[in-house]
């Protein structure tokens, strides 16, 4: 069953054999398998339970109900905003539906750096086909390609880079291109469409509206989960609720998971709890292009084309180049990327019909930690710490004056950054002027929706935070599946890996 928190109306102990804490990509498939085995499971959820027919396709009702801090989740800097998903069905429900698997090269990475030997290629190849078959990854229809992929894709072939049309987990999909803020059709099959469902038929309970705060050990190796009923929107502290388990399953995310092994004073012993934290910033190009040029980019698939020519994943730490990709959908993040205050800003969006919206992606090294500060009331708040290393730079400055060499070939007038200190492009002679890109905070704006590597794995607790069952060291009986098990950044899209790092990890746990 579904419990939403409104429907709890006074203070509850609840018992199971098998906690998971967070519904969307690692936990939503970690339920299912654990259900279907016959697992005794719940699942808490912090954010509402939504359904289709209220995704009204408005940013100002969608980001609030749907993301995290309503989307403006921000590292301490200021300068790149972290996306996160905080609903039933999480991050899986407000994605662009991008299915990438983790690139050999990184695999090998782990495998060389982290002592990472049992995932491999192979191991992962039966998670892989059970979470493609589930999710229904195939390749974009060539239909849903809209003109400001289409770009991408036709200009790249022009220059001889590779490029391709991407895979995704939609079925049915109309085109709407309302992606970011929840479909309105179901098309995007999410776990909130699969993997929650089926583990609700197969007995696991489901409450939405429900904070994890903190862990406590009791009789040795079982647990009881301090938790709160939340009121839904503001977040505020209703109810306490309480869960007796055997087992825990943490996926919260790379930002939340450590936060609640640290409020639970299991955090001794394990140096890296919220430390290497990959974000992946991208940044957003803007191509402007003539009046009677119309590029429409919020129809048909938001993101379908990547130009992965220089993706270079060969290098010895498994991690190098850089992809652009193109976006769309929601005027609000388009709007964002381009630069400049009043007129100038208001001049793009008079433009917005033949605006072209491309993200260049730049796989980066752990570089960051995450620090809380708790409430009375128990509501935390992330402290998102994030350096961007020169190496790091140079790849960006080298994707942003590819990614305008494209626009300007396919036909842009201009080409700009998220920068607003930074002067449009004219053409390709002031390519140059790239080398002189500031990336300084209150200049320049990231997005950030790969939050990594907080709780990576490894082969001890010098080195890492859980062991190759994704199992924390030194615990018995607690897990963490979800995107901060990655060892570096996955150098791609996380709803997969995620996905199948949790299905690997179930299996494991179900056979032992």
């Amino acid at each position: 069953m579904i419990v939403q928190g409104h429907d709890i109306t006074g203070p509850r102990s609840l018992r199971t054999h098998t906690l998971v804490v967070g519904s969307g990509s690692g936990g939503g498939v970690a339920a299912y398998h654990l259900a279907e085995a016959g697992v005794d499971t719940i699942v808490v959820e912090e954010g509402g339970y939504h359904v289709a027919s209220e995704f009204n396709q408005r940013e100002e009702d969608m980001y609030p109900m749907l993301y995290r801090s309503g989307g403006q989740q921000m590292t301490s800097d200021g300068m790149i905003n972290v996306m996160q998903g905080s609903c039933y069905g999480g991050g899986t429900v407000i994605n662009v539906s991008d299915a990438f698997d983790i690139p050999s090269e990184v695999l090998a990475h782990w495998q060389r750096t982290y002592g990472t030997s049992e995932w491999t290629e192979k191991s992962l190849e039966a998670p892989y086909r059970r979470v493609h078959r589930n999710v229904n990854v195939k390749r974009i229809n060539k239909s849903l390609v809209n003109r400001n992929n289409g770009l991408l894709l036709e200009t790249a072939q022009k220059l001889g880079w590779s490029a391709e049309v991407m895979h995704s987990n939609r079925k049915g999909c109309v085109g709407s291109g309302y992606c970011l803020l929840g479909c309105a059709y179901d098309a995007r099959l999410g776990t909130n469409l699969t993997y929650l469902p089926w583990a609700v038929e197969k007995g696991a309970d489901v409450y939405t509206d429900v904070r994890c705060d903190r862990l406590e050990r009791i009789n040795g190796s079982s647990w009881r989960a301090h938790c709160t009923v939340v009121q839904r929107g503001l977040r505020t502290a209703r109810l306490p609720l309480t869960i007796d388990c055997e087992r825990v399953v943490l996926a919260a995310s790379a930002i939340f998971t450590p936060a609640i092994l640290l409020r639970s004073g299991l955090g001794d012993g394990l140096p890296q709890l919220g430390r290497n934290l990959t974000l992946q910033p991208q940044l957003g190009l803007v191509g402007r292009f003539d009046e009677g040029d119309e590029i429409v980019h919020w129809r048909g698939a938001p993101q379908s084309v990547e130009v992965d020519e220089f993706a270079d994943n060969s290098v010895e730490r498994g991690l190098g180049g850089f992809r652009l990709e193109g976006i769309g959908g929601a005027i609000g993040p388009v709007m964002i990327m381009t630069p400049g205050f009043g007129r100038e800003h208001k001049r793009f969006g008079k433009y917005m019909r033949n605006l072209s919206a491309t993200l260049l992606l730049v796989p980066d090294q752990p570089s960051g930690a995450v620090s809380y500060q708790w409430a009375e009331d128990g509501r935390v708040t992330p402290k998102i710490d994030y350096v961007m290393q020169d190496e790091w730079k140079q790849r960006l400055k080298a994707g942003m004056r590819r990614g305008a060499e494209l626009l300007f070939a396919a036909g842009a007038r201009e080409v700009a950054f998220a920068n607003q200190a930074f002067p449009p492009l004219r053409s390709p002679d002031d390519l140059s002027r790239i080398a002189d890109f500031r990336i300084e905070p209150g200049l320049v704006t990231f997005n950030s929706a790969h939050n990594q590597s907080t709780c990576r794995m490894g082969t001890s607790p010098a080195n890492s935070v859980v062991d190759q069952n994704l199992k924390v060291h030194g615990l018995e009986n607690v897990y963490v599946m979800d995107g901060s098990i990655m060892p570096t950044s996955a150098a791609t899209h996380t709803m997969i890996p995620i996905m199948a790092a949790a299905d690997f990890a179930v299996h494991r746990m179900l056979q032992s």
